[in-house]
């Protein structure tokens, strides 16, 4: 009888202690912290819209349609605020300037769109490798194979 006791009053001291260590996580994930929203910048916005029209653009090439229109304003590589701005420099605005050529160029040249438009998306990847490497496996799902 005295055995069943001991074991008895030892199960219920590891269940209450089981117990204060569930209750201690609890508390450390209902801290009242205020939820924090990711506000893009405004680069990385226009990008976002970027990506979207060339995914409409891809799927026009693939289609075998002339693509003649871009859904964005391309001056906006120019003076959109960064997330960092110190990547706007030389380098950037060079890779800029061949990126809007290769895009008039696939407005501009309907026999050569694909070629062209791949120029483009090159011209990104070859550009985030330099500054912000995040998207990349992103962007190159535009190209068109």
């Amino acid at each position: 009888m005295r055995k069943l006791f001991y074991l008895v009053f030892l199960s219920s001291l590891v269940a209450c202690n089981n117990h204060a260590e569930v209750k201690k996580e609890e508390d450390v994930t209902k801290k009242d912290e205020p939820f924090q929203l990711y506000q893009m910048s405004e680069m990385a916005s226009f990008m976002e819209n970027m990506f979207v029209d060339h995914q409409r653009i891809k799927d026009e090439i693939t289609a075998g349609k002339k693509v003649d229109t871009l859904n964005y304003d391309l001056s906006k590589l120019f003076y959109a605020r960064m997330t960092d701005s110190t990547d706007r420099d030389a380098e950037y605005e060079s890779m800029a300037k061949l990126y809007v050529e290769y895009e008039e160029q696939l407005m501009g040249d309907s026999l050569q769109q694909k070629e062209n438009y791949n120029k483009a998306v090159n011209m990104c990847i070859s550009c985030h490798q330099k500054k912000c490497t995040g998207p990349i496996p992103r962007i190159k799902k535009l190209l068109i194979r």
